[in-house]
């Protein structure tokens, strides 16, 4: 994009690239400008900054919903659930989408809470201003990552509004102003980008990455229930406390509150339908729900340590408790052992981490005989943070040379010429490549035979494929003579850069 100029039609590989809408590159290229060039850090920013500001408006919404501490134990939650802070660190591109979401349920949110407040001309003023932050966050949603970013929360607004028998509400949301904004916003980059790439832009762009994967799962295919046991993994360690939530939201002790409620309900339950419902499925496209379930976790954390939870029993919290308590206490004694057998090298590693789970297990041992409930969260939430930064800065550095491709293609920059080809062989995924070696566009084979011609070009060539494919193909009678240069672990791929000469 920005070696081109072309900030409208994108590419990749030195193709067109019709997946997804521009708006997350977007930031990526103006990160760049800031942090003068294409880095690790720059390419991570904006997800880490879009995921710090979600935390925010997850304590925003918190607020007022609930109360300032039911919005900050929230914000908490979400700062400290796997998969949330997993993706925070990585140049993903469903933080951004889930900002932008949780934005337009805000906004939706702000302006039906102003509806029911005195001052007529006043709130009229105030909730129009809401009401199209909520069509332009859609707007802006869906240039991240597609029509989701519209279907979903104006979905779930109206199911809430249904499901409150408020129609009068339906008839007020502008529909007619609001949807032409969100188009005007949508188009003014949908128009030129399909006119620059025609009709197979659009069928590319707009089908086959959106309907036809929705409806075929052509990528990514998940069976029905797949969502089912993968949120409670990427929801760690929150999810344990979710089935009190849910039954604190539904008590007695909280019908003031029922409406507040409902809307997370509908929030979490929209999404987690649409996508279970998709024959495509990834478990980082459950994440736009995760700021409504730590909403929910935050508001039964925040009564249980303000006092009784009425006709909750305390063992829905009691019971999670202790069961981390004891997987701590468990895994704390195994995870050296675990170590010391398939990672003997890296046992020393393992102890801060077995210190930590056991540590903060008996200290939250002695929290709950003590009944303080609101050390037993911090330090929850501490032991998170602790164990995240650990990870970070100390696993995955350790874990870096098995699993980038940073290394091999070092390999290729330091031998590649102005005029010599390099190409990937099979399965072999190009983007990293593209990106540690600056080669742009770097061939792609799948047959045998047309590898078999590369190697035989009369200039001087390079091939990046898996080391099982080099053993089959080459060294046999007829195979053309190649050089082994390099043989690096990337990830699940064992690789091997050749060459011809």
């Amino acid at each position: 994009m920005v070696d081109r100029g072309d900030w409208i039609l994108m590419h990749l590989n030195g193709g067109v690239y019709g997946d997804k809408p521009p708006l997350f590159f977007w930031l990526i290229a103006l990160s760049s400008y800031l942090w003068q060039g294409f880095t690790s850090f720059s390419a991570r920013f904006p997800s880490a900054l879009f995921g710090t500001l979600t935390v925010l408006l997850t304590f925003f919404l918190g607020e007022r919903l609930y109360s300032s501490r039911t919005g900050f134990f929230s914000g908490l939650i979400l700062a400290t659930s796997l998969h949330f802070v997993y993706l925070s660190n990585r140049a993903n591109i469903d933080v951004t989408l889930t900002f932008f979401m949780t934005a337009s349920f805000l906004y939706f949110f702000l302006w039906y809470q102003a509806g029911r407040k005195e001052g007529i001309r006043r709130s009229r003023t105030v909730r129009s201003i809401f009401i199209f932050g909520f069509y332009t966050s859609m707007a802006l949603a869906t240039l991240t990552k597609g029509p989701t970013g519209l279907v979903l929360p104006l979905l779930a607004s109206l199911i809430y509004l249904l499901l409150q028998k408020d129609y009068g509400e339906m008839k007020r949301m502008k529909l007619f102003p609001g949807i032409p904004l969100f188009l005007a916003i949508v188009l003014a980059w949908y128009l030129p980008a399909v006119s620059l790439g025609g009709r197979a832009y659009v069928e590319e762009n707009l089908f086959r990455h959106t309907t036809e994967a929705y409806t075929t799962g052509w990528t990514h295919p998940s069976p029905l229930y797949y969502y089912l046991y993968i949120f409670p993994m990427s929801f760690m360690p929150w999810t344990l406390f979710l089935p009190a939530a849910i039954t604190y939201g539904c008590s007695k002790t909280t019908i003031g509150k029922r409406k507040e409620f409902l809307f997370l309900s509908v929030w979490c339950l929209v999404i987690f339908a649409f996508f279970s419902l998709s024959q495509s499925k990834r478990a980082l496209y459950l994440l736009p729900l995760f700021p409504a379930a730590s909403l929910m976790i935050g508001k039964v954390w925040s009564d249980f340590i303000s006092g009784p939870l009425g006709s909750l029993k305390r063992r829905w919290i009691f019971v999670p408790l202790w069961g981390l308590i004891g997987f701590g206490l468990i895994a704390g004694v195994a995870v050296p052992w675990v170590v010391s057998i398939k990672l003997a090298p890296y046992r020393l590693y393992s102890f801060p981490i077995a210190l930590l789970l056991v540590g903060c297990s008996l200290a939250m041992w002695v929290f709950c005989r003590l009944k303080n409930y609101r050390a037993i969260l911090f330090l929850l939430v501490g032991m998170m943070v602790a164990g995240y930064f650990y990870t970070f800065r100390v696993i995955f550095p350790l874990a870096n040379p098995r699993m980038s491709a940073r290394f091999i293609s070092e390999e290729v920059t330091s031998r590649i010429q102005p005029g010599d080809r390099l190409a990937i062989y099979g399965g072999i995924g190009n983007d990293p490549y593209n990106y540690f070696t600056g080669v742009v566009p770097i061939m792609t084979i799948y047959s045998r035979d047309a590898l078999l011609d590369f190697m035989r070009s009369p200039g001087r060539v390079f091939c990046l494929l898996q080391f099982h494919d080099f053993s089959q193909l080459f060294g046999g009678v007829g195979a053309p003579k190649v050089q082994l240069i390099a043989r690096r672990q990337v990830r699940r791929d064992d690789v091997v850069l050749i060459s011809n000469r």
